[in-house]
């Protein structure tokens, strides 16, 4: 079915929004990982930042969802798909992987985690990012931790081919019935799992039983109902089904959520509670570059750093963990924990760039597509800047 509406190659105020999601996770981070403040005070807004950090991994994989279908073409192939996303992401996962490995042998994990030393075979399995997989804090926490998410993204990559069909075939009208019984489905999970799962022990660390926490928020196939759910939405936008919704009415929804915090049940912090209003958040946003009425977050700088935000998200943990075992058990007042934090986010934000520029963009200009044959040469090298910024266009989180 031919689009009802003008499908522009990019959406920058998606690629600035990617930034922002990012920085909500690193500084969620540096909030409840990195404990630099000496008021204990300070971190009774690390439930906020939780929920905060978690529903920016959930917009995140509705975001990959709907930047993929947007850009899928008809003629590309599962194995091009494939490769182009194994070149995006495996560079700067096995980089990050790399240091983190050099830092957990030249220190203690009790620098920044309560676990002990990767085995083996739980660094192997972070490795081919395949971990996430099994309900063991030591497997999906294991190394580089926030490569959880990228397990379940790599599942996602490897069933895209095979959803986008269903979803470009469906039909116009089932379209927002489809997005409703989806999202139902995210919303009705947190609850199914306390049918399967047991409650936390006395004493736990967390509300959450492990077996119920990791089946709620690390499980690929429990979390690839919202990369669905973005598929959905971007050929509900393409095929003008999505109504027109000013943001206010998505951020107001998601304003109300995080006030009513206290009250939710705590399986519905970890991503399902704010599942919905940045579900429509997105369509919101990209109908701004639609309009050709972009946001503030498609200037220059943010889309810089909104594509650099795949490295972003990788590589701030080891950094953080790097000075965390540096300071050792030390702790400051309000102010200089503050200036601290900035200090350690604006670091990690110019390493992301730096693994960005040298290692993700390299990576893609080379091994995004095959090498040309012989006779093909000669236009070898503008295929290949093509194909990188195909690859760049595609994927909102890596």
């Amino acid at each position: 079915m031919v689009s009802a509406l003008p499908r522009p190659d990019r959406l920058p105020s998606l690629t600035g929004y990617r930034f922002l999601l990012a920085c909500t996770v690193l500084f969620g981070h540096l909030l409840t990982l990195e404990r630099l403040y000496e008021d204990p005070d300070i971190y009774k807004a690390a439930d906020a930042s939780s929920m905060a950090s978690a529903g920016a991994v959930s917009s995140f994989f509705m975001l990959s969802g709907f930047v993929l279908a947007w850009n899928a073409r008809p003629d590309d192939t599962a194995r091009r798909f494939w490769r182009r996303r194994f070149v995006k992401i495996f560079p700067n996962h096995a980089v990050a992987w790399a240091l983190m490995m050099a830092l957990l042998m030249g220190t203690s994990t009790a620098a920044l985690l309560p676990l002990p030393d990767p085995t083996l075979s739980q660094a192997v399995k972070n490795l081919l990012l395949v971990h996430t997989w099994l309900p063991h804090m030591a497997d999906f926490s294991s190394v580089n931790p926030v490569t959880w998410s990228i397990s379940c993204e790599a599942f996602f990559y490897l069933l895209f081919p095979f959803l986008i069909r269903p979803v470009r075939a469906l039909p116009t009208r089932l379209i927002r019935l489809v997005i409703a019984a989806v999202a139902a489905l995210v919303l009705a999970m947190p609850t199914l799992a306390t049918f399967v799962t047991d409650e936390a022990g006395i004493g736990n660390w967390s509300p959450l039983s492990m077996d119920r926490w990791w089946l709620i928020y690390f499980f690929p196939p429990v979390r690839l109902l919202e990369f669905v759910l973005g598929l959905l939405l971007a050929r509900a936008v393409l095929t003008g089904r999505w109504p027109a919704l000013r943001m206010r009415w998505p951020l107001l929804v998601l304003a109300t959520v995080f006030a009513a915090q206290p009250k939710l049940p705590h399986e519905y912090v970890w991503g399902a509670a704010t599942c919905l209003p940045l579900a429509a958040l997105i369509p919101a946003i990209a109908a701004r570059d639609l309009d050709r009425r972009p946001l503030w977050l498609s200037r220059r700088g943010l889309v810089l750093l909104g594509e650099a935000s795949f490295a972003l998200y990788m590589i701030h943990f080891p950094i953080l963990y790097a000075i965390r075992a540096l300071l050792g058990s030390r702790t400051y007042d309000t102010v200089t924990a503050t200036l601290l934090s900035l200090g350690v986010a604006a670091l990690c934000v110019l390493a992301s760039l730096l693994l960005w520029r040298t290692v993700e963009t390299p990576a893609m200009r080379r091994f995004s597509r095959p090498r040309p044959r012989p006779a093909e040469a000669p236009t070898a090298e503008p295929a290949d800047e093509s194909e990188a910024a195909k690859v760049r266009q595609q994927d909102p989180l890596h």
